[in-house]
C-alpha cells in the first residue's frame, strides 16, 4: 500500500555504528532487520510483519557536534514543485534531488525553524 501524499512514509537512522543500532532496535522493539547494500554502502532495512518502514545507514560527518539521528520522509506527488515551494517559504536545501533508480527520488531540506526533513517522490503508483 502506497502512503498517502503528505504522510510520513519512511524513517532512517543515520549512525556511526550500524551494528549497535540494529542490535538495539531489533532487541528493544522486535523489529526485523534485513542487511542490504545501497550504492556499495551497507544499509539495514527495518521491517515489521515483513513490511519495510525504515532503515539504518552509516553516517559520516566532518562536522563537530553531529550525532547519530533519525530523519523522516514525507510523501509528495512532485518533488521539484515541492522543493520550489519550500524554498519560496524559507527552506534551505541540504541534499539536492537524489535518484534511487526504479524506486523514486528524494531531497532533504532544513525548514525555516532549523528542523531537517526529507521529501520522497515515489515512481511506484498504485
Amino acid at each position: 500500500m502506497m502512503p498517502r501524499l503528505g504522510d510520513f512514509c519512511w524513517s532512517e537512522l543515520l549512525t556511526f555504528d550500524i551494528k549497535k543500532a540494529k542490535d538495539f532496535y531489533t532487541s528493544v522493539l522486535g523489529w526485523e532487520a534485513k542487511d542490504l547494500e545501497v550504492g556499495n554502502e551497507p544499509y539495514v532495512m527495518l521491517m515489521s510483519e515483513n513490511k519495510g518502514f525504515g532503515g539504518i545507514m552509516k553516517f559520516s560527518s566532518d562536522k563537530e557536534n553531529i550525532t547519530s539521528h533519525w530523519i523522516s520522509y514525507i510523501a509528495v506527488k512532485d518533488l521539484s514543485e515541492t522543493l520550489e515551494k519550500a524554498k519560496k517559504f524559507g527552506a534551505s536545501i541540504l541534499k539536492p534531488v537524489t535518484l534511487l533508480p526504479e524506486k523514486g527520488r528524494f531531497a532533504i531540506i532544513t525548514d525555516p525553524t532549523g528542523a531537517t526533513i526529507a521529501f520522497w517522490e515515489s515512481f511506484l503508483r498504485t
